[in-house]
């Protein structure tokens, strides 16, 4: 959906991206999660790779979602999980201070989210009292690019209030 222009760009980010990667020979400490053309893949693989060091059955994991409040370059290497960036945030705004969804400044269609860790954990029932459920996808046309629903704390608003405002995670912008 982009123009020609902005889409050679993305791609050369992309491609410096893995570039770096393969150069460094080790493990980004922080993911650009929409670089992946297939971003489920990689989140697969993280679960997995928690799986065989836990010893459990993958599909007993689920995920866990803290949204950072340093910067990328004072995050330390983790064992568990993933550390990922590149989410922008539609309908909503994000208070950083406080962690939580917030509106959106006036004229600001997009928020571009902190860093995110996604941490593996064995599934538990657990409220979500306090929790937006939004929707990450990986384009800006919806339909058929969902990838996965992250938790943030919905701030002073509950979350039916984010859910009329089709407040959503998007991975790739159309400019």
């Amino acid at each position: 959906m982009k123009s020609l222009p902005a889409w050679f760009d993305d791609l050369c980010q992309r491609m410096n991206f893995f570039h770096s990667w393969v150069e460094s020979q080790r493990q980004p400490a922080v993911y650009w999660i929409s670089a992946f053309s297939y971003p489920t893949a990689f989140l697969t693989a993280v679960l997995q790779k928690t799986a065989r060091k836990e010893q459990i059955a993958v599909d007993q994991l689920s995920w866990e979602f803290d949204v950072t409040k340093s910067e990328d370059k004072h995050l330390l290497d983790i064992d568990d999980g993933v550390y990922v960036t590149g989410l922008y945030l539609e309908g909503a705004g994000w208070d950083q201070k406080q962690g939580t969804l917030c509106e959106a400044k006036p004229m600001q269609l997009v928020t571009l989210m902190p860093t995110i860790h996604l941490k593996p954990v064995e599934q538990k029932k657990k409220s979500t009292r306090g929790l937006y459920l939004a929707p990450c996808y990986y384009s800006s046309i919806r339909s058929g690019s969902f990838i996965i629903t992250v938790e943030l704390k919905s701030g002073s608003m509950p979350s039916e209030h984010w859910i009329k405002r089709a407040t959503a995670l998007v991975m790739n912008l159309d400019y």
